[in-house]
């Protein structure tokens, strides 16, 4: 569904997928605005001005729960990924002929993101990788899925990228800086986070 901003009226509803946890996110595939969504059991693109769908790719998961959000870049590749058996991929997006088109260029079940930030940085997508044990932060090469390291100096963590650092907080309240590279990551844990019961 759409809504009016103004006033809060819909504007159009469409399509009948069965929700996931996902928020979606806007992206341009060569030229046109599009709305990505992850579903109970597919991803999907549709039409921002109408909710027309424009290209679906089929990703299962157990109980339909894909939480995270994909992560769009400017070569036209999207990267998604789940926990809960779902794994990761990256889809290449392309317009011929005012036809989208969704090619799957590799999928991956040992990075899996079960909620909390992906970022990509140049060719390189970084997060916590895992469900419910250790979830080592992890880097991967976004053309070709390979994991290029893994790190258990953090838990898992929700982060931004700012200054040329990753600014963590992890799961177990930790505060970290870290600078990653192709190679690795030096992270440094600045305090854990005061307890809000204290």
């Amino acid at each position: 569904m759409a809504f009016s901003q103004s006033d809060g009226r819909v504007v159009w509803h469409n399509l009948d997928f069965a929700n996931a946890h996902s928020s979606p996110v806007l992206i341009n595939v060569d030229g046109q605005d599009q709305v990505v969504a992850f579903m109970e059991k597919d991803i999907i693109g549709v039409d921002p001005n109408n909710g027309e769908l424009l290209w679906s790719h089929p990703h299962t998961t157990q109980l339909g729960m894909a939480i995270s959000m994909p992560v769009w870049g400017d070569d036209n590749l999207l990267f998604f990924s789940s926990s809960y058996d779902g794994g990761s991929g990256v889809l290449r997006l392309t317009r011929v002929d005012n036809k989208s088109n969704a090619t799957e260029l590799w999928q991956n079940n040992r990075l899996v993101i079960h909620f909390g930030s992906i970022v990509r940085i140049g060719d390189i997508v970084y997060g916590s990788s895992g469900h419910g044990g250790p979830a080592p932060f992890t880097a991967a090469d976004v053309k070709t899925g390979k994991i290029l390291w893994q790190t258990r100096d953090l838990a898992k963590a929700n982060f931004i990228f700012a200054d040329g650092k990753f600014i963590l907080l992890d799961q177990d309240g930790y505060l970290a800086l870290a600078a990653p590279s192709a190679d690795g990551c030096v992270s440094s844990k600045l305090r854990q986070a005061v307890n809000s019961n204290n």
